[in-house]
């Protein structure tokens, strides 16, 4: 790689990004991002493993000013783990050695250089572990999809035995951690296959893992098959669809029930609004940014016995409301939700700048600092 000569001290020139592992930045702006794996391998991926070459060649690199920003994810397991040795051997065979050195490099590399970094956690678990606790002292903001409502929760049974006290929370070193968590959400990766239809054929569509993913949805779909009883068109396929198929018929609801999975946050609630539909939703359990807005964007419920049915029965009096709102969650989703607008979120934060370079206008809503 070489320096962009248009790039300057002062902020001026495209943001360069360095991302390993993360997978946001290599879609949101591919000819800006520099993307390696290290880790599981993913399904038809061809990038490059963060191997002994590409780890001193971006070292130099980093060491040389020709980078921004760092981005990697907060893995939910750490290098020295039997599982990940596992994984390693089960995807990459005669070219393990080479994975778990990518992995060890992925998360020793901070030690070298002084870009500032921003991990990315969108694992389904609320927690962070203990052995991710350097990178969130390395780090300059740590961005978790679960991000609990009361953020210490996160450090639940990881460095302390137990719910952290009040002990523990004055420690300086935990307010520090603390003060690094920010929200983020999975957003929708790709473009949906269909475009939105004002056609509806269906109340309330869904199509998802019931059992044993999650007892929101085990409870919820009785209440929402029993509704057929009462008249209303629900739109639940009894065997698996193409990506197609699943995106007219979602496109064709006037409600999309998206209850919560391993996570609360789903890439349902997004491809939902993206194609015209509106998100049912439990009510969250974490932190969010940019969240949609009850009765404009969105509509929420309790999961106490009666409470999606309920909210199904009220939304549906008033099609035309509806109609507007799946047209304003689609704006609000297409502005701040894609893929772009999460990579805009991260290194507004981080760096307080674009990825043009340009600088970011304090009021926007980012967290620049």
């Amino acid at each position: 790689m070489t320096v962009d000569p248009a790039r300057t001290k002062d902020g001026g020139g495209k943001l360069r990004i360095l991302e390993v592992n993360a997978h946001l930045f290599r879609i949101a702006a591919p000819d800006q991002t520099d993307f390696f794996w290290a880790g599981r391998k993913p399904e038809g991926q061809i990038s490059a493993l963060f191997g002994p070459s590409a780890f001193f060649r971006t070292l130099k690199a980093l060491r040389g000013g020709e980078y921004d920003l760092v981005v990697v994810d907060g893995p939910p397991l750490p290098a020295w783990h039997p599982r990940t040795w596992l994984t390693a051997l089960r995807d990459y065979h005669v070219r393990a050695p080479k994975a778990l050195f990518a992995i060890a490099a992925s998360r020793l590399m901070h030690h070298f250089h002084a870009v500032p970094v921003a991990v990315i956690d969108v694992n389904d678990s609320f927690g962070i572990g203990r052995h991710n606790f350097g990178l969130i002292d390395r780090c300059h903001s740590y961005f978790k999809r679960e991000l609990t409502a009361d953020r210490w929760q996160v450090f639940f049974k990881s460095s302390h035995w137990d719910l952290p006290g009040r002990r523990w929370r004055s420690m300086k070193s935990s307010q520090r951690r603390i003060k690094k968590l920010r929200p983020i959400h999975l957003g929708y990766p790709s473009q949906p296959m269909v475009e939105p239809t004002t056609q509806k054929t269906s109340d309330v569509f869904f199509a998802g893992d019931i059992s044993p993913n999650s007892t929101v949805r085990t409870d919820g779909i009785k209440e929402l098959l029993a509704l057929r009883d009462e008249g209303y068109v629900i739109d639940v396929p009894d065997k698996p669809l193409d990506r197609k198929t699943f995106h007219q018929r979602l496109a064709s609801a006037r409600l999309a029930w998206s209850p919560m999975g391993y996570g609360w946050d789903c890439y349902r609630h997004y491809e939902a609004s993206e194609l015209g539909t509106v998100p049912l939703m439990n009510y969250p359990t974490i932190l969010q940014h940019r969240p949609f807005r009850e009765s404009e964007h969105c509509f929420y419920y309790s999961v106490e016995p009666g409470g999606l049915s309920r909210a199904i029965r009220a939304a549906l009096k008033d099609p035309a409301r509806l109609a507007d709102m799946a047209v304003e969650a689609r704006t609000y989703t297409l502005q701040h939700h894609t893929a772009r607008a999460r990579a805009e979120y991260v290194v507004a934060t981080v760096l307080g700048r674009k990825l043009d370079g340009s600088r970011v206008v304090r009021g926007d809503g980012a967290h620049a600092q």
